[in-house]
C-alpha cells in the first residue's frame, strides 16, 4: 500500500512500525534501564534509559510510524506528551521501589508507558493533518 507524503498511516501499519520501532526501543531501554539500576538510584537510571528512548521514539515516530514530514510543532508536542508519559513511569519505579522489589523489576514501567507512547503519537500526528485539512 503506497501512503501519500504528510498523510496519516492506517492505524493497522502505524501499530506495527511502533512494534518495530518501540519492540527495538523498549528492548535497548529497558537493558540499559536494569543495567544502570544496580549501579545507581531506580529513578537516575529511569531518567536515563528514558532519555535516550525519547530521542529515538521521537525521530522514528513523526518520520516513519505515523506520517511523513511531520512538522516540528508536532514533534515538539509529541515529545511533551513523552514528558507526562515519564512522569507517569517516573511514578511506577517510585511504588516498586516502596515494596523494595528487586532492580530488575523496574522494567514493569515500561509494559505501562508504552502503550501511552503509541496512542500519544496517533493523536498528535493525526491532529495536525486535521489541522492542514482544515486551514489549507
Amino acid at each position: 500500500m503506497v501512503t501519500a507524503p504528510d498523510r496519516p498511516r492506517s492505524t493497522a501499519a502505524a501499530a506495527w512500525r511502533f512494534v518495530i520501532v518501540g519492540g527495538t526501543n523498549t528492548l535497548a531501554t529497558t537493558a540499559i534501564l536494569i543495567a544502570l539500576s544496580y549501579v545507581m538510584a531506580g529513578s537516575l537510571a529511569y531518567t536515563i534509559a528514558f532519555g535516550l528512548g525519547l530521542i529515538y521514539s521521537t525521530v522514528f515516530a513523526s518520520r516513519w510510524i505515523f506520517t511523513r514530514g511531520a512538522s516540528w510543532r508536532a514533534t515538539a508536542l509529541y515529545a511533551v506528551c513523552y514528558v507526562v508519559i515519564y512522569l507517569i513511569g517516573l511514578g511506577c519505579v517510585a511504588v516498586i521501589r516502596s515494596f523494595q522489589w528487586p532492580e530488575f523489576l523496574n522494567a514493569i514501567s515500561v509494559f505501562v508507558t508504552a502503550p501511552l507512547g503509541f496512542v500519544a503519537g496517533r493523536i498528535v500526528f493525526r491532529e495536525r493533518q486535521r489541522e492542514e485539512s482544515i486551514s489549507g
